[in-house]
């Protein structure tokens, strides 16, 4: 019974959510509701469908608010929505994908999704600790660790979560280092699929009220936290071709295109060039080209070379 209920209240938000800022009226919503699988072809009764709205606020925090003018329903809050990297969206999205699939379960060997290993075992614990505030303890083998016992974390405050190509990364403060502080090397970084137990912890730590994880990642490409690392201006000539890829999914949420033509489009960033901002670069071979800052544009040529004597040894 809730697994259907929750079916259902997927079902009006993406329903609601493709309205856009149009809305959509009552009668809108029950003919969709009559020609969907969940209905069984009977209509969506009034009373039913306010608390199924009231229920869609409680348990997902999406407010569906009425337009007295023209009687038509529309998804609060739409400038959240439209924020590429808000919550909401990114829920709103997942949901709207669910709802999908499961409107198309025939084609479900059709339909090839990416996978998030470490999301399985070790989320749950994580997400608890963090919204009860609770320290947590575990087991922590890196891939550089040739120890034959795991590392062992202690007191580690849980900040905040974050995706990057599949892999769930905790940010958190080590041994509780001083709660006024949070410069980018008091807090560090633990893939969850490097966890191999946890423990949620009876003492609880405070949140530095100064702490906001979009603003700490602002900077960053991926998870690769360098203090000692400047924020610069980098800029890459991208062949005209791949211009169009970055132009619908941006590398950084400071890209710039500051230059185009038929040959090449040049765009800037502001971030710093770690490692992993590298290896993004490197993955798209002869199609993007450093030109500043010279530093990094040397880090990428040597790299090139080493790459390069590689395949000139002979096997």
């Amino acid at each position: 019974m809730i697994q259907e209920l929750i079916k259902r209240y997927i079902w009006l938000i993406d329903t609601i959510a493709r309205a856009r800022d149009e809305g959509i009226t009552y009668q809108q919503i029950n003919e969709k509701w009559q020609h969907s699988s969940l209905s069984n072809g009977e209509p969506y009764p009034w009373r039913t469908y306010q608390n199924h709205k009231k229920n869609v606020e409680e348990i997902f925090g999406i407010v569906i608010k009425c337009r007295k003018t023209n009687d038509t329903y529309y998804i609060a809050d739409n400038d959240e929505l439209q924020n590429t990297k808000g919550f909401q969206k990114w829920m709103l999205e997942t949901i709207s994908l669910g709802n999908n699939l499961y409107q198309c379960d025939k084609l479900r060997n059709r339909i090839l999704l990416e996978d998030v290993p470490s999301g399985r075992i070790y989320l749950q614990d994580v997400l608890q600790a963090m919204q009860e505030s609770h320290k947590i303890m575990f087991y922590y083998r890196p891939y550089w660790w040739e120890g034959e016992a795991p590392q062992d974390i202690c007191d580690f405050e849980p900040y905040a979560l974050k995706m990057f190509k599949r892999r769930w990364y905790l940010l958190g403060r080590k041994n509780g280092l001083g709660e006024e502080n949070t410069e980018d090397n008091d807090l560090r970084i633990y893939a969850l699929d490097r966890f191999e137990d946890i423990d949620i912890a009876e003492d609880k730590f405070s949140m530095p009220d100064s702490f906001d994880a979009e603003s700490f990642f602002q900077h960053y490409f991926g998870i690769i936290v360098d203090s000692h690392a400047k924020i610069e201006t980098v800029k890459l000539k991208v062949d005209v071709f791949q211009a169009k890829y970055f132009r619908s999914l941006p590398l950084h949420s400071s890209q710039e295109e500051i230059e185009s033509n038929d040959n090449y489009a040049v765009f800037a960033y502001r971030l710093k060039p770690t490692f992993d901002f590298r290896q993004e670069l490197l993955s798209l071979g002869d199609c993007v080209e450093v030109l500043s800052p010279s530093h990094f544009r040397k880090e990428m040529q040597d790299t090139i070379k080493q790459m390069r004597a590689l395949y000139q040894t002979k096997k």
